[in-house]
């Protein structure tokens, strides 16, 4: 390169790198722009008609009751006072069990909203207890009563009938008012407060019950089709898979607050228990499914074993959530199991998935993309990231939307059951045929020429039972050996069913001795000519090594019912009249059995 050009790419790298740090810089001072100032912080929030409510976050002070005890009364004191500090980052924070106290100031932007009513909404269904305090006028005194609710009280005590925590209240003139917030829980954040037009709130939500309907419906879809796979299949895979959907439905319902608000709205304990057990429940439930539409004993033993101890402390994690002192140290154990639990199946997915098992491929779609959702959520619960409100939302829809992927890799393994039957159906039905077949000549055997005989018999049809048993063929096999015997016994069967129709049956019963089924109620002018017809056959030499093998045959006629009405009767019928021919130097080859003396 010239000295000129490398100079020219080493100015423009420079002004490159520049630019980037100039607009580094911008953003970093946009970004510090936003938060406010500390008094511009601890000045009243102007309220408003505001589109997603006014944000109340910069302007919570904060106290951590760490005794759990103090009063309205003692916060309000001086020495109480001065300990409420403004949070560095409002929306971040760590799960705990504890006791916050929130304070801040807020007015009216317009004194004209003076009859307006507002609605203070603390996003979270999850807080035990939360009491509102105020509004207090500049001179002390409330405006309204105390408001106490939570989970651990009834639906009643909720206001706005709203599932997340809500206060209703008025400022009579823009003067500041003072607000007191007391929140006791076992999942405890600094909350993203708002204040709302009460019927802008109630508007917003719209788009969010929707949503909700739509995912409980699908829950309730999927909870149907496990039903029906369990009740017509009856496998141990399906009542987990059932399982799965119910615990799902139970543990959305929870987090959205719907337990309490529905089917425990006068039962605030047993909401809690279902907020506790239903993830823990859920999680082992979808463990179990997954180990066996994985078949991880097969394929991975090592991560099978893994999941068995997941599951033995997830149980050990919901057992504890009931009894136990600590709650948050089940729900964190079950939010790392659930995180751990997916990663082993995602791993035994990939491994299964390997050897050309399709629904592990389907599973692996489902649980990667659980994983990635769950894991927003875990992690803001520890603190590692924002927490966001619309986590819940992403969580759920790709909970639901992993059921239905589980639902089609349930449906895809059941086609490869169903295809696996198939082909052993088929395989038992080949091993059936070659039971009933002659191996060497390819007619039927004494089990197939049963099978055909005892058919006829319950049908109540006539038919007739010709034995034939070959002539001079041991003295085939002495001279020549057994493979030309065998290639005489193959010609011989093959000359057979050509003589017959299809409908007839031709048998080999063992060694040189065959049978025959001829259907229908023959005349005996027929049988007569059909058995010519096959002692003509017989006589025709049979080629081998260039030598033309010769041997002769002797047939014995039985007809039913006249003589016998089954298999075995009529062959010791058809037998008699074979021995009969043989004798007979100068018979025709073939007797009938009615001509035969009995025995």
């Amino acid at each position: 390169m010239r000295p000129g050009a490398a100079a020219g790419a080493r100015h423009w790298r420079r002004l490159c790198l520049g630019a980037l740090l100039w607009l580094g810089l911008a953003a970093w001072a946009v970004a510090q722009g936003i938060v406010p100032s500390p008094s511009e912080r601890l000045a009243p929030a102007a309220i408003g008609r505001q589109a997603g409510g006014l944000p109340l976050a910069w302007h919570l002070q904060v106290l951590d009751d760490t005794s759990r005890t103090l009063t309205l009364d003692e916060v309000r004191r001086p020495e109480w006072q001065s300990r409420f500090m403004l949070p560095e980052d409002p929306l971040r924070g760590r799960e705990a069990d504890r006791v916050l106290w929130f304070k801040f100031q807020l007015r009216l932007a317009d004194p004209a909203d003076a009859p307006q009513e507002w609605l203070l909404l603390v996003p979270s269904v999850s807080t035990h207890e939360m009491r509102f305090y105020g509004p207090f006028a500049p001179d002390g005194h409330a405006l309204a009563e105390p408001v106490v609710t939570g989970m651990r009280h009834p639906w009643r005590t909720r206001q706005a009938s709203s599932e997340q925590m809500a206060w209703r209240f008025h400022l009579p003139d823009a003067q500041p008012y003072t607000v007191y917030v007391r929140a006791e829980s076992t999942f405890a954040r600094v909350y993203d407060m708002r204040v709302w037009r009460t019927a802008d709130y109630l508007e917003s939500t719209q788009d969010k019950r929707m949503f909700d309907g739509i995912s409980y419906g699908i829950l309730i879809g999927l909870l149907v089709y496990g039903l029906v796979l369990l009740l017509v299949f009856g496998e141990a895979i399906y009542v987990y898979y059932l399982l799965s959907c119910l615990c799902a439905l139970g543990a959305i319902a929870g987090f959205n607050g719907h337990l309490l608000r529905y089917p425990f709205a006068n039962w605030p304990a047993a909401a809690g228990v279902s907020y506790t057990l239903m993830p823990a429940l859920w999680a082992i439930c979808k463990l179990q499914f997954g180990r066996r539409l994985l078949n991880l004993r097969q394929f991975a033993p090592w991560l099978d074993r893994l999941v068995v101890a997941l599951l033995a402390a997830l149980g050990v994690a919901a057992v504890y959530g009931l009894f136990g002192p600590h709650p948050l140290l089940t729900f964190n154990l079950v939010q790392a199991s659930v995180v751990l639990a997916s990663a082993v199946l995602l791993a035994g997915a990939i491994v299964a998935g390997r050897r050309r098992y399709w629904p592990a491929v389907l599973y692996c779609v489902g649980v990667a993309l659980l994983l990635l959702t769950v894991g927003a959520i875990v992690f803001a619960s520890w603190g590692l990231i924002d927490w966001k409100p619309g986590h819940m939302n992403l969580t759920q829809g790709a909970l639901v939307l992993e059921l239905v992927v589980f639902a089609v890799a349930a449906a895809s393994r059941l086609r490869l059951v169903l295809r696996s039957e198939q082909a052993l159906a088929a395989h038992n039905l080949e091993l059936v045929d070659a039971l009933r077949t002659d191996s060497l000549t390819g007619v039927a055997s004494r089990a197939g020429l049963e099978v055909q005989a005892d058919r006829w018999l319950r049908e109540g049809r006539p038919f007739a039972v010709l034995l034939l048993d070959l002539d001079g063929f041991k003295a085939v096999n002495d001279r020549h050996g057994h493979a030309a015997g065998d290639a005489v016994l193959a010609a011989l069967a093959g000359r057979l069913r050509e003589s017959v129709r299809d409908s007839d049956l031709v048998a080999r019963l063992g060694g040189d001795e065959f049978a025959l089924l001829v259907a229908g109620d023959p005349h005996r002018d027929a049988l007569a000519a059909l058995a010519q017809r096959l002692l003509g056959q017989a006589a025709l030499p049979v080629d081998w090594e260039g030598q033309g093998l010769r041997v002769g045959m002797s047939i014995g006629i039985a007809c039913r019912p006249q003589d016998g009405d089954s298999l075995d009767a009529l062959l010791r019928a058809a037998d008699r009249a074979m021995y009969h021919s043989k004798q007979q130097s100068h018979a025709p080859g073939f007797s009938f059995a009615g001509d035969m003396s009995a025995p």
